[in-house]
């Protein structure tokens, strides 16, 4: 994979091609990324994003939903899609040969949906499942009460899902408005990786994708979050509890964003940071702990979460308190800064042997900065990451006000304040 060839190509209407051909495999993985998420709803169409993603399944006037379902697989490939809070991506990974069916496939299903009111009904009891799902999955919960916490009011704090009330005052007028006023050229990339003919991509987008343009003119009206921490304790009968505490961080554009990601490598990326030897191997308090960081067009999270029995939260909690309040006021070790830059750079590499890992990078990169990111680039860009940005980076992030947390668990309402929040 050595000799990825990039190529991009902006159609008259404003979407873009991009692709990476890789002439050593004979797969290709293919996204359609639209430019609109979760963050992009008004207080009433929140979870509407996610909704029209399940939809676009349902069924065209082409295909029938099963149809749809078996078009790739009876080749050996597969078809699916997501929701984040900033993109909506549709993708199929297949052999060389079937890149024409699945652009097929990928364009009858975001143009010709037919969202048929019946079908529309029947999602919305799919949907309220998949919440039912996530509320019975406090691992998956706490996540969205943090992000809650973290953002308070503004739209990156509602869950991607949405909630039971809006999901079931959902129509079709709605869905169809919404789809014509953000699902726009402008806002819409083809990423490919693979053994991938650009040229014949671009012919395909041309006559397959046809998007309404916005002449320019955005459909997007992101504002940045503000700052400000807020914790909270949610009540939910379990044998363990579960914390996500963090602040907020660097965004997708910002140039300190490598080293708040050898930062959040020490804390907790993996068996051997900081967080996992202090609180799992040492103290034994928790079986799972771990750090992570989220980064967003103009906002970024760094996260850390645990889970482990209510007797025994307060503790962790405050170990984990201690590693941060430690990693701001002592120097960084170069012996230990150097494996988590080393650790970083390998899970880049070993993150880019898929070409589905490559699609994925291509169009994040695409919608984010609005150009490609070559692996060599990637890794000069951690290399350049010194010893003291890391040690900057953790004095400008942590602190008391900034601190979010979100604890969901049979706990007393009492826990937040046991614990000693103005040590960071």
């Amino acid at each position: 994979m050595r000799n990825a060839v990039y190529k991009k190509t902006v159609l008259p209407s404003g979407l873009r091609v991009v692709t990476e051909e890789l002439p050593g495999v004979r797969s290709i993985a293919i996204g359609i990324w639209v430019n609109v998420g979760s963050r992009d709803e008004r207080p009433e169409e929140n979870g509407l994003s996610h909704f029209i993603e399940h939809m676009a399944f349902k069924g065209t006037r082409k295909r029938t939903a099963a149809r749809i379902a078996r078009e790739l697989e009876s080749v050996g490939g597969s078809l699916n899609a997501f929701t984040s809070r900033e993109q909506t991506c549709y993708y199929a990974r297949i052999l060389d040969r079937h890149l024409e069916r699945a652009v097929n496939v990928l364009a009858d299903i975001l143009r010709n949906s037919r969202f048929d009111p019946q079908e529309l009904e029947k999602e919305k009891n799919v949907i309220i499942e998949e919440i039912k799902d996530v509320e019975d999955s406090p691992g998956d919960w706490v996540h969205d009460l943090f992000a809650e916490n973290i953002w308070k009011d503004h739209p990156l704090g509602k869950p991607i899902i949405g909630r039971r009330e809006r999901i079931k005052s959902f129509d079709r007028p709605k869905v169809l408005q919404y789809l014509s006023s953000k699902y726009r050229a402008e806002q819409i990339v083809v990423a490919a990786s693979g053994n991938v003919s650009h040229t014949k991509l671009v012919a395909l987008a041309k006559s397959k994708l046809v998007f309404s343009s916005s002449n320019g003119t955005s459909p997007l009206n992101r504002l940045a979050p503000a700052e400000g921490g807020t914790r909270s304790s949610t009540s939910k009968e379990a044998s363990q509890a579960h914390v996500c505490l963090g602040v907020p961080s660097a965004s997708f554009k910002d140039r300190h964003r490598y080293a708040c990601l050898v930062l959040s490598t020490i804390l907790g990326g993996g068996m051997s940071s900081r967080l996992f030897q202090k609180v799992r191997e040492e103290k034994a308090l928790a079986y799972t702990i771990y750090s992570y960081h989220d980064f967003y067009e103009d906002a970024g999270i760094l996260g850390i979460y645990l889970a482990t029995s209510p007797e025994q939260v307060v503790p962790a909690v405050e170990l984990v308190l201690n590693e941060l309040v430690k990693i701001k006021k002592e120097k960084l070790p170069r012996s230990e800064f150097e494996s988590a830059r080393e650790q970083l750079k390998g899970n880049l590499v070993l993150g880019l042997e898929s070409t589905s890992g490559r699609m994925n990078r291509l169009g994040r990169n695409e919608l984010a900065l609005g150009e490609y990111i070559s692996l060599r680039q990637a890794l000069a860009a951690i290399e350049a990451v010194k010893p003291s940005h890391v040690d900057e980076q953790a004095k400008r992030l942590f602190s008391e006000k900034r601190l979010s947390a979100a604890f969901l668990g049979a706990l007393g309402e009492d826990v937040l304040g046991k614990i000693d929040w103005s040590k960071i």
